[in-house]
């Protein structure tokens, strides 16, 4: 994987981590996600009109269209599992699948093929994210366990998403700048999430969030939708799988931060699953 990439990937993982700290920071995480991506959309919408054009060829609205429906389908996928299942069986799945997956199906659809390294460092890095996933040794394989189970086979069909956007969006980055296409993504998935949002049930949360949390939802924000930007430019440079791997070490990335910020604790199992994602990271590097 071209260093320069890496780097990229890196910095979008690093910002992705923390805009979920600000997410985890709301009352309501789906308000405090649809009011940092519209937010988002508004004011980086602003920037790249004064850099360019916000004009896409055909071929670019072709891909973009489903990737924002799929979009839009993994952020309430990943919302009714974290309501109806718990954290340690919905996230090792929702994140630690689809690196695999796009790996896959990465090969068969965009005729990817990495070396052998490549692939190791991949799945030393999965084993990685899904160890830092679990809260605890005891519970390595409760997730697995799961399957049969409603909030484990949500988050199996929220890692589907995961990869098939990816995949489009691979794809679309030959037809359009990362810059643009970002913020047509973020405008869609704003104009495709409020009628979840702003649906009676939701819509006094919704508000709710905005006058508690404000402050807190511009800022993120600019973490998620600078995040993507860095991850649609790294598919630019290097395969989906790499960019899929790598990004998904945000997981452990967030807990560093949550130790470092909010003094939570890290425990043996993550500092042995960020010892592996290094590993894992230096083999993609070196590939």
């Amino acid at each position: 994987m071209p260093l320069l990439a890496l780097i990229v990937v890196l910095i979008a993982a690093i910002l992705h981590a923390i805009s979920n700290l600000f997410f985890k920071s709301g009352r309501d995480s789906s308000a405090f996600l649809w009011w940092a991506i519209a937010v988002g959309a508004i004011w980086y919408g602003v920037f790249v009109a004064a850099q360019s054009s916000l004009a896409m060829q055909l071929n670019a609205w072709l891909i973009i269209i489903p990737s924002i429906a799929v979009e839009v389908a993994y952020a309430r996928l990943i919302t009714l599992g974290y309501a109806n299942g718990d954290l340690s069986q919905v996230y090792p799945i929702a994140r630690g699948t689809p690196p695999l997956l796009i790996a896959a199906l990465g090969a068969v659809f965009l005729g990817e093929r990495l070396p052998l390294l490549g692939y190791v460092g991949i799945g030393v890095l999965v084993l990685g994210i899904y160890l830092a996933s679990v809260p605890s040794s005891g519970e390595v394989l409760k997730p697995l366990r799961a399957l049969a189970h409603r909030p484990t086979q949500i988050a199996l069909l929220a890692a589907l998403c995961v990869t098939a956007y990816t995949l489009l969006d691979k794809v679309g980055m030959q037809y359009a700048s990362p810059l643009v296409y970002n913020w047509w993504m973020y405008t869609g998935i704003a104009i495709g999430y409020a009628p979840i949002a702003w649906s009676r049930m939701n819509r006094d949360s919704t508000r709710r969030e905005w006058r508690a949390n404000w402050r807190r939802i511009i800022l993120g924000s600019f973490a998620t939708v600078a995040s993507y930007l860095f991850a649609l430019m790294g598919l630019q440079m290097t395969a989906a799988s790499y960019v899929g791997s790598v990004r998904a070490s945000s997981v452990v990335m967030g807990a560093l931060l949550g130790w470092l910020l909010l003094k939570e604790q890290l425990g043996a199992l993550r500092v042995f699953a960020a010892a592996l994602m290094v590993v894992g990271l230096m083999l993609i590097a070196v590939a």
